[in-house]
């Protein structure tokens, strides 16, 4: 409540507003790269085809990251994923 009340409403608002739904997780797996290209873009079939392709590469650099991430927290498994549940 004293957080609330010293901050701008609008600006508390903003970065509380997924405090509520807390488990809710990006797919980054199937909408990584659709959220960041345009429609546009993705129109024609061969850059279409591209960007799943790179999009595929993208995801491996993300999920090796997390064997790194995890390789000093002794209290997980090296593969665990909490944005996967």
């Amino acid at each position: 409540m004293i957080e609330r009340e010293s901050q701008i409403k609008e600006l508390y608002d903003l970065k509380h507003r997924k405090d509520k739904e807390p488990n809710i997780h990006f797919d980054y797996e199937n909408e990584l790269l659709n959220k960041m290209m345009p429609e546009y873009i993705r129109r024609s079939d061969n850059v279409n085809q591209f960007t799943l392709q790179l999009q595929k590469l993208m995801i491996w650099g993300i999920e090796a990251n997390l064997i790194i991430r995890n390789f000093y927290n002794y209290t997980v498994d090296k593969y665990y994923n909490r944005h996967a549940n």
